[in-house]
Parts: structure tokens; C-alpha cells; sequence
């Protein structure tokens, strides 16, 4: 296993340990935990992801600019109806 060296200014590190104290840990456990999740994050969360590039890309179109009201209803406005 790898080590690493951070630079942790006094308060920093004292608002950590006492957390890690209040979650029966270390510091060092709550650090490589921290960067585990990010390295391998859930299945859950890359299955959001890839649903949400496929939305934006899709064949419903370009999900990030919302229809108006106005677009939306603008058949409805029109008369008369067919």
C-alpha cells in the first residue's frame, strides 16, 4: 500500500481527529475511505451518470435548455383546432 504526505493546517487537523474519534476511527481510515469512494465510486452513481449523459443525447434532444410555457402550449393557442 501507498503512502501519501499532506499538509493540514493545526485546526484542520484538530476538527478531524476529534471527528474521527466521534466515529470510532482514525484519520488516516477516514482519508482513505474519503479517497476510495471517489477513486470507485457506487455502481448506483455511474449508472445515474450514464442515464443522464443518455438523456442529454438521446433521441429526445438536448434535455438542458426546457421547452417555455408558451412553447409548450402554443398548438392549444392556436385556432381554430383541427
Amino acid at each position: 500500500m501507498a503512502s501519501v504526505t499532506l499538509t493540514i493546517d493545526s485546526a484542520t487537523l484538530e476538527a478531524a481527529r476529534l471527528e474521527a474519534a466521534r466515529r470510532n476511527t482514525s484519520v488516516e481510515a477516514m482519508i482513505s475511505e474519503y479517497v476510495a469512494s471517489i477513486a470507485h465510486p457506487p455502481k448506483a452513481f455511474r449508472n445515474a451518470d450514464n442515464l443522464i449523459r443518455l438523456m442529454e443525447e438521446g433521441i429526445l434532444g438536448d434535455l438542458r435548455k426546457l421547452p417555455t410555457r408558451d412553447e409548450i402550449y402554443e398548438e392549444r393557442t392556436q385556432w381554430p383546432r383541427s
